[in-house]
């Protein structure tokens, strides 16, 4: 009997921690939003790494509860699920904060805050590149670093490697008579 990968998620467990890995990222945020400098951009990052952690953790935590011995497609699915979860959370929340951060953000004119010394060749939008870089760390980075611990993780924390299908694809015998 084979079982969906869909149903071998936590779904609540998986939001919790991936609301915690987007809180995680939007606090260094803030403060790189307060300031608006692009030398301050360090600050992204580290927002990233953050988000990392929590990723790696709830990998390691969903991995312990399966006795750590559950397939390894099954853990990359379970962690990229909690990623992708964390990734749109973290671009919500990203919003939330330049709406309220940057006056004029959603109106049509240009905003009160634009970041400042930026080099020449960003990408130049209403704010200056702030908006840009900030929804790029939450999406592009924080998916990069969240796949990077899931797959990583997946294989690193498996008791026993040698029980998996040869077979990596969970529905390869779906449709097949």
């Amino acid at each position: 009997m084979k079982k969906d990968l869909l149903r071998k998620i936590d779904v609540i467990r998986t939001i919790k921690f991936a609301f915690i890995a987007a809180v995680a990222f939007i606090i260094p945020v803030f403060f790189f939003v307060k300031d608006s400098l692009y030398r301050e951009s360090w600050l992204l990052y580290l927002g990233s790494f953050l988000f990392l952690i929590i990723i790696w953790i709830h990998t390691l935590s969903e991995n312990k509860r399966r006795g750590e011995n559950e397939s390894t497609v099954t853990m990359v699915f379970i962690s990229h699920a909690a990623t992708i979860t964390g990734i749109v959370l973290a671009a919500l929340l990203s919003f939330i904060l330049l709406s309220l951060m940057v006056p004029g953000y959603l109106a049509s004119g240009p905003p009160d805050r634009l970041m400042t010394g930026e080099p020449a060749n960003i990408i130049k939008d209403k704010t200056g590149g702030l908006s840009f870089e900030v929804f790029f760390a939450a999406t592009v980075i924080n998916f990069a670093v969240g796949s990077f611990s899931g797959i990583i993780l997946a294989f690193y924390s498996k008791r026993n490697q040698t029980n998996d299908r040869k077979d990596p694809s969970p529905m390869h015998n779906y449709g097949v008579k």
